[in-house]
């Protein structure tokens, strides 16, 4: 190795063959330069400390929009002063929420969903009018709701199973006024303003919206009018109808919708109990197929209701028009009532059987099927000597 010259640019070693001859020039490695490294480690530790600004920064902003998106609004207690508020007939939880919050009640639809989800009783709650508190907590609100003594029995309109046109006339007078007997008696007139299900047409629409009220408590909102609550009704029956496939399963035995609809309403006003309609849907059936007279009470009881008379203190068998079915053959015109889902299942699943007659056979009211017309007069014979209920 020569000597340095003393000028860095020129200061190179040279390597050497083996025989001390020079074979090409290599440049000295360098020393690091310390401050270099200095600078290095201050402008790390200045981009950390930026990075870790913005990221603070950023959260600052964020979370509180985070909190304020996601969080659900709610109050707590059990609020004050007073609100009506109405649950109508089929309202989900979304939509009793938003009734909620419209009225005030509570601090959002989400907390009362939330509170809805968790309490299995939530799809308990009645239609109806309920006194509540104005900013309540969603889970008070809820056990209000769920609670007999919020709720208010004013506006309902309770129709029983195997109510007519006439009980559902007198029920929504009574709650709507008498001022309003008019037009819920034009209402009942006008069947095919009300919504009736397709299918069920025959020569058109039915003449009457017997058998398509539906048989429920129905709860009518102030100002309701008397056509808007018999949709209710009409709704409420054509929702059955899809659950109990009725229309499709009357097909399947012979039948069209409307007359299973008509022999459902028979085994709803002959029949006490459950276990005796399939059999009476059977009764009427065998009859038809026999071209046999019906010869049932009901059918004239309620021609004499439509009239205004005392169904009691008529003589069935001379009762004029087509629902004495002592005198006319085949099935009445229209449904007798408003038959229930028990009768409406045993109308198109009849019982088997070849039962062509029945009658009370005690005092609670169970009927007693026989194919014999002897043994029917037997018993109809020991039905009136007990005063069971027999003509």
């Amino acid at each position: 190795m020569r000597p340095s010259s003393g000028d860095p640019a020129a200061d190179v070693d040279l390597l050497f063959d083996g025989d001390g001859d020079e074979e090409h020039p290599r440049r000295r490695p360098r020393r690091p330069d310390r401050s270099a490294r200095r600078r290095h480690r201050r402008n790390a530790r200045f981009s950390l400390l930026i990075a870790a600004a913005l990221v603070v920064a950023v959260a600052a902003v964020a979370v509180p929009w985070a909190v304020n998106h996601f969080s659900v609004a709610d109050y707590s207690g059990s609020g004050t002063g007073s609100v009506t508020v109405q649950v109508k007939d089929g309202d989900s939880a979304s939509d009793i929420g938003s009734t909620l919050y419209r009225a005030g009640v509570v601090a959002s639809v989400k907390a009362f969903t939330n509170a809805a989800e968790n309490n299995s009783r939530s799809q308990d709650i009645q239609p109806g009018s309920y006194v509540l508190h104005r900013h309540m907590s969603a889970g008070a609100a809820l056990a209000a709701l769920l609670n007999p003594a919020s709720r208010s029995a004013g506006s309902d309109v309770v129709i029983p199973e195997g109510a007519t046109v006439v009980d559902v006339d007198a029920a929504l007078v009574k709650v709507l006024g008498a001022r309003h007997k008019a037009t819920v008696e034009a209402a009942l007139k006008h069947p095919s303003e009300l919504g009736l299900p397709l299918g069920y047409a025959t020569a058109g629409q039915p003449a009457s919206p017997e058998g398509f009220l539906f048989p429920a408590t129905y709860s009518v909102d102030p100002g309701e009018s008397a056509s808007d609550a018999l949709q209710a009704m009409v709704a409420r029956f054509a929702a059955e109808d899809r659950s109990l496939g009725f229309a499709s399963a009357a097909k399947a035995v012979g039948l069209t919708p409307y007359r299973a609809l008509i022999i459902a309403s028979i085994a709803q006003a002959e029949a006490k109990y459950p276990a005796d309609m399939p059999k009476v849907a059977r009764v009427v059936l065998n009859r038809l197929k026999a071209s046999r007279p019906l010869q049932i009470d009901a059918t004239s009881a309620y021609r004499a209701k439509l009239a205004g008379l005392d169904p009691t203190r008529v003589i069935y068998s001379e009762v004029s028009g087509p629902y004495n079915t002592y005198r006319h053959a085949g099935l009445p015109p229209t449904p007798i009532d408003n038959p229930g889902a028990t009768a409406l299942r045993a109308a198109v699943h009849p019982a088997a059987g070849n039962w062509m007659f029945y009658v009370n056979s005690d005092s609670a009211g169970h009927l007693f099927f026989t194919a014999d017309e002897a043994a029917f007069a037997r018993a109809a014979a020991r039905c009136r000597a007990k005063h069971w209920g027999c003509g």
